[in-house]
């Protein structure tokens, strides 16, 4: 009765410790804390800990529920995007090099030689970097509420899939192709790119984005300014790829998504042009 009461063990407690032991009353007593969205860490050292960094589906939510901004959708997608990647290519026994993402207030910052190009968002394989208009993004929004914050985070979903491209060398084989050969080419990359793209918004837990008419009008709307264009090789001038039809870019979405691994985008398989 003294212990307990030094304990501070309310009456109504003790049955629930004789029945589990003070360890799986401490193990309930964490998992209550944790769906009352209260971090365990603070209850059992008195600090408060850091809140855990978005995933792109919290990020979403946030900002549907009005409690997040855009730059926390940007910094999720980069975050997950590198890791899915870095986490293939080491499956396969190849280095990774992470890409570097650049979030510029207007087009005027945009790097590779395409400052003031109405772009959007778009990779530089030059310096492997992302670059994310935030203005474009903004407009995007304010065109499609609904729709346009799943649509940014599908545009660098895909910008991260030249990157890969970038680094598997596919986009330096342009340099070795006749002119009149690139622009075929640069099709099946535009549909090999959005095929990595799906495998991320798989692994992302993102829907199937292209079973809505209406996410799909948002990424349209943005294609139709560039804005899921990348420059192509490093031995060629910065210049915007020739985009694949609807149907093409949604064929290769959908092997992405449907095995979301990078074999399933080999040019192979993403095949000629539709």
């Amino acid at each position: 009765m003294a212990g307990r009461a030094v304990l501070g063990i309310p009456d109504s407690v003790m049955p629930h410790v004789r029945r589990f032991g003070f360890s799986g009353v401490i193990a309930v007593a964490i998992i209550v804390v944790m769906l009352f969205g209260i971090n365990p860490i603070t209850v059992l050292t008195g600090q408060v800990a850091e809140p855990l960094p978005h995933t792109t589906l919290t990020a979403l939510a946030a900002i549907n529920a009005g409690e997040g901004k855009p730059e926390d959708l940007v910094e999720a997608v980069q975050r997950e995007a590198n890791g899915f990647w870095e986490r293939a290519f080491r499956s396969a026994a190849v280095y990774y090099p992470p890409a570097t993402l650049v979030m510029v207030p207007t087009s005027r910052e945009l790097g590779c030689g395409m400052a003031g190009a109405d772009l959007g968002t778009f990779y530089c394989p030059e310096n492997s970097t992302i670059y994310v208009d935030m203005d474009a993004y903004s407009n995007l929004v304010e065109n499609y509420p609904t729709e346009g914050d799943i649509a940014e985070g599908y545009l660098i979903g895909l910008a991260y899939g030249h990157h890969v491209q970038n680094a598997l060398g596919e986009l330096d084989k342009l340099a070795d192709l006749e002119e009149a050969q690139r622009p075929e080419r640069e099709l099946q990359l535009g549909a090999q790119a959005a095929c990595y793209g799906g495998a991320w918004t798989k692994w992302a837990g993102l829907e199937m984005l292209f079973d809505n008419p209406a996410i799909t009008e948002a990424i349209d709307a943005a294609s139709g300014s560039a804005g899921i264009t990348a420059a192509p090789s490093r031995d060629l001038p910065p210049r915007l790829f020739a985009q694949p039809s609807a149907a093409y870019r949604k064929f290769g979405f959908d092997l992405g998504y449907a095995i979301p691994a990078g074999g399933s985008c080999q040019l192979a398989k993403i095949g000629a042009p539709i």
